[in-house]
């Protein structure tokens, strides 16, 4: 699998240790529909442990990546918007700078 940090903007996101990337992250399982709604941004649909659906952001990916392609579980850090502020799926793990 490559690496979550190569189909995302790297003046916009870091990788960090799992050990590092601190509270607020939650299971969800990964929904294989995607909708683009620019070339670095993409709405992916998730579900929680209980089975509730949510459409969750990610922004500044690299030009039309997905870097939860192929990824059927991940652990996701949202803000209050549904933005994904942090992914970690088995110990590859990525947070937004700042």
């Amino acid at each position: 699998m490559v690496s979550l940090i190569h189909n995302l903007d790297d003046t916009k996101w870091v990788e960090v240790n799992s050990s590092d990337r601190g509270d607020g992250f939650v299971e969800f399982a990964i929904n294989r529909t995607t909708t683009p709604l620019d070339a670095h941004t993409l709405k992916i649909s998730v579900a929680d442990n209980a089975g509730n659906f949510k459409n969750v952001v990610i922004n500044n990916t690299r030009d039309n990546s997905n870097p939860l392609k192929n990824v059927n579980q991940a652990d996701l850090k949202l803000d209050e918007e549904g933005n994904v502020v942090g992914i970690d799926v088995e110990g590859d793990c990525v947070i937004t700078k700042g």
